[in-house]
């Protein structure tokens, strides 16, 4: 299902979403505010935040939910915006303990609509899964939150494919709402952690690729970017010879992704365009409905990621980005 059916208002949802992690906290309130208007002016209308966004920062409870609050309400844009917000995620300081109980994602909720200064939610999402609940409970807890029909749709960010398949499967049955919409990390580079690592964090491999293709579920991609990894600095670092370590993106610092920066700094010369430019519309360009998910306090950096919607990568261009050096020809056929 595409985002833009999700939504009886019939809004119609810009391919880039702009996430607000640090917003009000790591990223200030001023600085948050202009990129959300350098986001608007670029044509972006879709907001991604959470209960427990800039939690991580010194009293930054709740600040990244505040702050987008109060921008919507200062700027008088609500009707122009699809916003989604988490809950259910685990306290930073008791990561082991889940939260999808119907206690739990109340309280959540509640907070999320009083810090968002909102009567309504787009789109809900489930932030992390509790494995120890059947998924019928944790169907049946989103029922009775959204009793007053005060979400437009559901979706889930790391979960396993099996269980968002069987939440669905019950909901169905139950006459209930299902999940829509997965987030979940995806990016050109690819990432070291797989759907077999215990990391509550999930990423794309190539089995979820094939699974949202045959299933057609609307991906939301966080880390999109890799961090700054297809940024002007690697790529100078790219044509220097990889001297010391990765300017941006260490994480993602390896001779895969390595490969994949100089195949999109190719790609982006030819089309006149930018090596991140070209990764997000990597992204853009899947079988399937995928959203990536943006995050910059630069206006700057945010208007030439937004100008991804212009570039237009040929199927063969898109493969050629991802295969390995022994099976890809020096440039993509029909370039």
């Amino acid at each position: 299902m595409d985002l833009a059916n999700a939504f009886a208002s019939g809004t119609v949802p810009s391919p880039i979403v702009l996430g607000t992690g640090s917003f009000g906290a790591g990223i200030p309130r001023e600085v948050a505010f202009a990129a959300m208007d350098a986001y608007l002016a670029a044509g972006g209308n879709v907001l991604d935040t959470a209960n427990i966004y800039s939690s991580w920062e010194p009293g930054g409870v709740g600040a990244s939910e505040r702050t987008v609050g109060e921008w919507l309400s200062a700027r008088k844009v609500r009707d122009r915006i699809i916003l989604g917000t988490k809950g259910g995620h685990p306290a930073l300081s008791a990561m082991q303990r889940s939260r999808c109980t119907l206690a739990d994602l109340r309280s959540d909720f509640a907070e999320s609509l009083d810090r968002l200064q909102l009567e309504h939610e787009d789109i809900y999402w489930l932030h992390r899964d509790h494995p120890g609940l059947p998924v019928a409970a944790i169907m049946d807890n989103l029922a009775e939150l959204n009793r007053s029909r005060r979400i437009g749709c559901f979706g889930v960010s790391n979960w396993m494919p099996a269980r968002i398949e069987e939440a669905n499967a019950y909901a169905q049955r139950a006459g209930e709402q299902g999940f829509v919409i997965n987030q979940l990390g995806w990016s050109l580079a690819a990432h070291a952690t797989n759907f077999a690592d215990a990391s509550p964090m999930l990423y794309v491999d190539d089995a979820m690729a094939e699974w949202h293709q045959r299933t057609g579920l609307t991906l939301l991609a966080y880390s999109s970017q890799a961090g700054g990894y297809f940024g002007e600095s690697n790529v100078q670092w790219a044509r220097h010879g990889f001297p010391g370590d990765a300017p941006r993106g260490k994480a993602f610092d390896n001779q895969t992704n390595r490969l994949r920066l100089q195949r999109a700094t190719a790609l982006a010369e030819r089309k006149s365009c930018s090596a991140n430019q070209v990764a997000l519309a990597w992204l853009l360009h899947q079988p399937f409905p995928t959203y990536p998910i943006i995050g910059s306090r630069s206006t700057a950096h945010i208007r030439e990621s937004m100008g991804a919607l212009q570039v237009r990568l040929l199927p063969e261009e898109c493969r050629w980005l991802t295969e390995p050096l022994d099976a890809a020809p020096a440039q993509p056929a029909g370039t």
